[in-house]
């Protein structure tokens, strides 16, 4: 009975430390800011330009955001009917801008038809 007792606070003494061990961001996105020293990632902004795909990121898109100033989010694979007209009507919007400014050589850069188009 000691030691079922022992046992039983060391428990609840381990998982009360937990709530505390959490802690709250209220930031609703996760950014890298670029460092000088090491080659961090950046992320891209949402609210600027970008292609919208699915799926596991096949390949790194950094020149053509440096190139043409559009980025490439991926999202998860799992794609909802509101993320498809999202993506679609955001894919055509940047794609019908990319080739008015510069013809259809954007695409070859690119190397992939981004989602719905």
């Amino acid at each position: 009975m000691k030691s079922f007792n022992s046992f039983l606070i060391l428990t609840l003494l381990a998982f009360s430390t937990l709530a505390f061990a959490q802690k709250k961001t209220n930031n609703k996105s996760f950014k890298i800011k670029p460092g000088t020293e090491n080659n961090a990632i950046v992320l891209a902004d949402e609210n600027a330009p970008h292609f919208m795909q699915f799926g596991i990121m096949s390949r790194n898109h950094e020149e053509f955001r440096k190139k043409y100033g559009i980025a490439v989010i991926y999202q998860n694979c799992v794609i909802s009917q509101f993320l498809s007209q999202k993506a679609k009507k955001n894919n055509k919007l940047v794609a019908k801008e990319l080739t008015e400014k510069y013809g259809d050589v954007w695409k070859k850069d690119l190397g992939f038809i981004p989602y719905g188009l």
